[in-house]
């Protein structure tokens, strides 16, 4: 394999391991978005039901209330039609006993008329269940009065309500003509509705805090409502679309608005009363309507929190064992360009002494033909550097058998100095510091080799315009470091005066894949030094400033040393 096909090789697997972690996310987002659009349209979807559920509710009862008022003021309206026939057939006089007595009975039956009198052709009261508290005043003046007594073909009348001028309390009136058989104008039987009969009968029941049910006339003025609003009784509140928007194009609807009497959203629902100029109106709190949505909605959000935080760990799972299985692969795939390296270094090696031996050969001839000394004494000199470039690959060669046993970092790189030296660029100044004497640790040979040689070859790079380029050894507690147990370890140090690393980079430089290098390099390199020295128990640091060089500082466990 050269070196074209394996860079090439090297391409592709970095290419096809970065591509899965895209997708993981890719997929991750897609399933989480759709989640999220799906639980949006979820919410939207059920607000309106919620809505429409709400609004049906509040047309039923609605319904039922004006069935109701409907029901009271018809079995009002009878009593007076029973009176005011009474009336027209007899002649009753003037405050009679027994006519008053059947009045006040009639008035205990129907339990929401405060009051029922008779009011003369004059405009004055005839007969009154009050009495004797009946006042001797006119009520002539009263538009209840006016109305039937002006138009002989009005026979009931249904007024806005009006404070009572004997008791000083609100009434609704409802009335009715009374008149001679050739159709003269006799007077008029009054029922005084009491609105705290709304009040009460709506009260029980047991409104929420934001409803209301309302008695309006067609006018638009307020009769009664639950809660109370005495203050707005008799008039037309301010505000109200009920009447400007709603009533005139259907006697029956539901709405959403605020309502005036709660100063609260709400839904309104409103039943015009047949054969009478009233409306029952309630509105329903919209925060009350939509609580059980609210709370579903709640619900919701905790099982989508839930499935995306199972989306994430599973996501993050995936990633973690994607990343092991890049790991094992790189580390395959380093064991196996170690041994191709090997390989080729033994043959390399093997085919250079036999071509050395030759040359020596020769030279032997030669001095035995007496040629020039001082030009044999160069060639030996030139065939004994050569010898022991041999040796050194053959020495590189054999021990790139990546198994762990205690070695020497001292005498290792010492070793592999004649390597070093022909990696950099010849501006480049290699010095050895070795410090860490009888040291060993456990470690593999081949993988300590090319940790080294990867962070030399990139401290070379990093040195354009050449410079100074130690490698220092030396023995340090871990209690130094936060990342280490207690113990020795031999630090591993390779310092350059090179053109520096910047902080941003730093915390991405032992990332797979990643590399400063564009088309020339892998990014497989410090990735696998950093493994290396976490598999062997130990760490790598890296301190750098632009400008200013960069030390990176392998510390492996040591095995054999104390300080």
């Amino acid at each position: 394999m050269n070196q074209r096909a394996l860079h090439s090789y090297l391409e592709q697997v970095r290419h096809k391991l970065a591509a899965t972690p895209r997708r993981l996310r890719l997929e991750t987002g897609i399933l989480i978005s759709a989640l999220i659009v799906f639980s949006l349209g979820f919410i939207v979807q059920s607000r309106q039901a919620a809505i429409q559920e709400a609004q049906v509710a509040v047309a039923n009862m609605t319904s039922l209330l004006g069935d109701q008022a409907r029901l009271v003021f018809e079995t009002t309206d009878v009593t007076l039609r029973s009176l005011a026939v009474q009336l027209e057939r007899e002649a009753i006089e003037h405050d009679d006993v027994d006519f008053r007595t059947f009045m006040r009975d009639a008035r205990d039956h129907l339990g929401i008329v405060r009051a029922l009198f008779v009011i003369g052709p004059d405009g004055f009261i005839t007969h009154d269940t009050d009495y004797p508290n009946t006042p001797r005043v006119s009520l002539e003046d009263r538009r209840y009065f006016q109305a039937l007594r002006d138009d002989p073909t009005l026979e009931m009348f249904v007024g806005r309500p009006i404070l009572s001028r004997s008791v000083a309390e609100w009434f609704v009136p409802i009335s009715r003509r009374i008149q001679s058989p050739d159709g003269e104008f006799t007077g008029i039987v009054v029922a005084a509705v009491d609105p705290l009969f709304v009040e009460q009968t709506y009260g029980r029941l047991q409104l929420q805090p934001g409803d209301a049910i309302a008695l309006f006339h067609q006018d638009g003025t307020l009769i009664a409502s639950s809660p109370p609003q005495p203050d707005l009784y008799g008039k037309a509140p301010e505000g109200l679309e009920l009447f400007r928007s709603h009533v005139p194009r259907a006697p029956v609807g539901v709405y959403r608005a605020t309502n005036p009497l709660s100063d609260q959203p709400s839904i309104v629902g409103y039943e015009r009363l047949k054969d009478y100029p009233l409306l029952v109106t309630l509105a329903h709190d919209q925060s009350e309507a939509m609580a059980s949505w609210k709370n579903s909605i709640w619900l919701l959000m905790l099982m989508d929190a839930l499935v995306i935080a199972l989306i994430v760990l599973l996501y993050s799972i995936l990633s973690r064992r994607e990343l092991e299985r890049q790991a094992h692969r790189q580390q395959a795939l380093m064991q196996e360009k170690l041994e191709t390296v090997g390989y080729m270094t033994s043959g390399v090696a093997h085919d250079f002494k036999n071509l050395v031996s030759v040359i020596h050969a020769g030279v032997r001839s030669l001095r035995r033909q007496g040629a020039d000394e001082n030009l044999l004494v160069h060639l030996e000199d030139a065939i004994d550097r050569g010898d022991r470039l041999t040796n050194e690959l053959l020495c590189f060669a054999k021990d790139h058998e990546v198994n762990k046993i205690a070695i020497d970092p001292d005498a290792q790189i010492a070793k592999l100095e004649g390597l070093l030296r022909r990696c950099i660029a010849v501006d480049v100044d290699l010095q050895l510091r070795l410090s860490a004497n009888d040291a060993q640790i456990m470690a593999s040979p081949a993988l300590f080799d090319a940790a080294v040689m990867n962070l030399v070859i990139n401290a070379s790079h990093a040195m354009g315009d050449g410079g100074r380029l130690v490698i220092s050894t030396r023995v340090v507690q871990g209690d130094e470091h936060q990342r280490l147990a207690g113990g020795n370890f031999v630090a591993v140090m390779v310092e350059d005066t090179g053109k520096g690393i910047p902080a941003a980079s730093i915390e991405t430089l032992f990332s797979p894949f990643v590399t400063s290098k564009k088309e020339h390099g892998t990014g497989l390199g410090l990735y696998q030094t950093r493994q290396f020295a976490v598999d062997t128990g130990g760490d790598i640091s890296v301190q750098s400033e632009v400008g200013q060089g960069t030390r990176v500082e392998i510390m492996l466990p040591c095995i054999g040393q104390s300080i």
